[in-house]
């Protein structure tokens, strides 16, 4: 069963204690779930973070990408947040394990590797955004809030490669197919006739 943790490095688990419907749910709850800008500054204040290891099913995004290489996988991810230089709540968001995606030479499953870490500075709305001075990205809670899961979804991604390969793949026959002498040519002199009229 999917596990969600919490840990605060001054005092107890604070994030089940605000939200105990997130124990034991993993990232399904957690994606639904959209915590307001007040509350990630609190948290940011008191060095708060959430872990979670959830299914590659449990992500609607990350299914949708892996549904024909199967979702047995299974992601470790953790959101840990701090007051950045400006005042701004700052998460560090890091995810670790493997996707299996379909190899775009051969077609056959790939399993790549995840490894997510990076931080984000988090702003209630877009004219805050440029009073940002520091080197993180930077994201925007709206009046709503911000979905944690989200922000996982968004960074695992962009971290992937548009074609992912197996190392060294090449496509079943396609050297033969060059280097074969009997191969039809339909429009192989075509260059020629052009030229001669």
């Amino acid at each position: 069963m999917d596990s969600v943790k919490t840990a605060s490095y001054d005092s107890g688990p604070r994030f089940l204690r605000h939200f105990p419907k997130f124990r034991d749910r993993g990232l399904s709850v957690i994606q639904r779930n959209v915590i307001a800008f007040r509350k990630l500054r609190e948290w940011a204040g008191r060095r708060h973070s959430v872990e979670t290891t959830f299914a590659v099913g449990d992500s609607a995004r990350l299914a949708d990408l892996c549904r024909s290489s199967g979702l047995a996988e299974r992601l470790h991810a953790s959101w840990s947040f701090e007051l950045g230089l400006e005042g701004f709540p700052l998460v560090r968001v890091r995810a670790a394990g493997a996707l299996k995606l379909k190899c775009q030479r051969c077609l056959a499953p790939v399993r790549l590797p995840v490894e997510v870490d990076c931080k984000l500075t988090i702003v209630a709305g877009e004219n805050e955004i440029r009073e940002v001075a520091s080197p993180y990205d930077t994201v925007v809670a709206g009046p709503v809030g911000l979905a944690l899961g989200t922000i996982l979804e968004d960074e695992i991604l962009t971290s992937l490669p548009l074609a992912p390969v197996h190392d060294g793949c090449t496509v079943s026959g396609e050297a033969e197919t060059h280097s074969s002498p009997g191969a039809s040519r339909p429009l192989a002199g075509l260059g020629a006739l052009l030229r001669q009229e």
